[in-house]
């Protein structure tokens, strides 16, 4: 996309980078010329996700740790400003989520969802703003889902409370923002079903991708990177809120 040319040379972040959507996203924005650090606790993924976008002149940096925990969080941010810089773009990818009803859910999955899906976007997007306020543009984008949009879907309760969460947090953010006049872009994409390796973790090796997507063609991870290209080639004046996706065929 055209205005996706001013961005090259410039910092990204991308969260839960070592495969699917995230990694769509890394490769995305290190192809139009951005320098993007990746994040996610397999740190052999990331390295070889950077050496294959090196091959092609992308300029990727492996930032391996734990969304979840603060620390490793500071020393992510404090190692992209040492190598490259203050962060211009951040991308909240990383999420998880496991499914089960309220009657048979689990505490710890609970508190995991909670500390990945909230806590985790939001403390990156604390440490983000520290050097963005100084920047003539920059932009935040948090991925949430189509079920922040939509009835309660079984099976998934508490995945999907974390998904609304996350809905209030970029709306509130975008407020606070607005409130000082900061020239910081904040946007959110929903997308319904993607073909990634999520849902099947989320259900225990238990959910079979070959059946249910005998019913629609599910949404590709490059369909998400295009909509994050999407909210970056919009003028600076320009605040894309959010993008909502789904496959044809998806009911909801």
């Amino acid at each position: 996309m055209e205005g996706c040319k001013r961005w090259a040379g410039r910092i990204a972040l991308v969260t839960g980078a070592s495969g699917g959507i995230g990694e769509d996203i890394a490769r995305t924005l290190a192809g139009i010329g951005m320098k993007v650090a990746v994040v996610a606790r397999r740190h052999e993924r990331l390295e070889a996700l950077a050496a294959d976008c090196a091959k092609t002149g992308g300029q990727v940096m492996a930032c391996p740790g734990d969304v979840g925990k603060e620390a490793d969080v500071l020393a992510i941010f404090e190692a992209i400003g040492q190598q490259w810089g203050t962060v211009d773009v951040l991308v909240n990818n990383a999420g998880t989520g496991m499914m089960s009803t309220l009657e048979n859910g689990k505490w710890e999955d609970w508190c995991d969802t909670l500390n990945i899906n909230v806590a985790a976007p939001a403390l990156c997007v604390r440490e983000a703003l520290r050097g963005m306020h100084e920047k003539t543009e920059a932009q935040i984008i948090n991925l949430s889902s189509i079920y922040s949009h939509r009835d309660q879907v079984p099976n998934f309760s508490f995945y999907q409370a974390s998904k609304f969460a996350v809905r209030a947090l970029t709306d509130t953010l975008r407020a606070e923002l607005a409130s000082k006049g900061t020239r910081v872009r904040v946007g959110m994409i929903s997308p319904g079903m993607v073909a990634t390796e999520f849902r099947g973790r989320a259900s225990g090796g238990k959910f079979s991708y070959e059946s249910y997507f005998e019913k629609f063609k599910p949404l590709l991870p490059s369909d998400i990177s295009d909509a994050v290209l999407y909210m970056l080639s919009t003028p600076p004046h320009v605040q894309v809120q959010d993008i909502l996706l789904s496959p044809m065929g998806q009911g909801l």
